[in-house]
């Protein structure tokens, strides 16, 4: 019986090494900016279709892995001609300030009041996202992992290149990243300069694009790995138990 026992810690240990819980309790701390298009292409009814989406995608992930509170950071602004912040970057550190920031995602006007919805200007969105990041991690006086996620419908049509700029604000920003939404969605100007996670198909899809995407970006496990691993263990006991 004992070797079974030793054979089940051993499988144990391992399974959690693969799914990145001891991993996660020793991971640098990720400061993300949630850069989101409020211009004019997007209707009311999409807008707040958005806007579930990130309040769903956000609450299912640090649900699923709450190993993640207290080590990633969190802010947001909208762009759509201008610019305009939501959320200033902070220290997701518990249900509380989590619901913080998705009670002022939620907040946010279909009408997109505050925000010239005229244009689509998210090499300027870029920049901005990149000051409030860079700012956040002065005040920390630590260096982190900083990211930008753009999301869109569109393709960048006034201000800076957003190629240019990406490329210019890395460093200090780890990776600007970009999922669009719809086929008109152009996230080519990414490069090198982070990841183009491509093309929700509209944005009832969005939701779990977004979701997936904030995951890969966290390093997190999918939800049915702990299963898979859970069912080879079993698995490799049962067989012991045979011999």
């Amino acid at each position: 019986m004992k070797p079974i026992k030793h054979a089940v810690k051993s499988i144990l240990a391992t399974a959690v090494l693969a799914v990145g819980v001891s991993s996660a309790q020793a991971a640098p701390t990720t400061a993300l900016y949630l850069t989101m298009d409020g211009s004019g292409s997007i209707s009311g009814a999409q807008f707040t279709q958005q806007i579930t989406s990130y309040v769903t995608a956000l609450n299912n992930v640090f649900t699923a892995t709450p190993a993640l509170f207290g080590k990633v950071a969190i802010g947001g602004g909208i762009f759509g001609a201008n610019f305009s912040q939501f959320f200033a970057t902070q220290e997701i550190t518990d249900a509380t300030i989590l619901g913080n920031l998705t009670s002022a995602l939620s907040a946010l006007d279909p009408g997109r009041g505050g925000i010239n919805t005229g244009a689509t200007a998210i090499g300027d969105a870029i920049t901005l996202s990149a000051n409030a990041l860079t700012a956040y991690e002065t005040g920390l006086g630590a260096d982190i992992k900083l990211l930008i996620d753009v999301t869109t419908d569109g393709g960048n049509n006034l201000g800076s290149d957003p190629a240019i700029v990406a490329n210019a604000v890395t460093p200090p920003i780890d990776s600007v990243n970009c999922l669009g939404i719809g086929g008109a969605a152009n996230c080519s100007w990414v490069g090198s300069s982070g990841t183009n996670f491509g093309n929700a198909a509209d944005f009832v899809a969005f939701q779990g694009a977004l979701e997936a995407k904030l995951r890969q970006e966290f390093d997190v496990p999918e939800p049915g790995t702990l299963a898979v691993l859970g069912l080879g263990l079993l698995g490799m006991v049962a067989s012991r138990r045979k011999q």
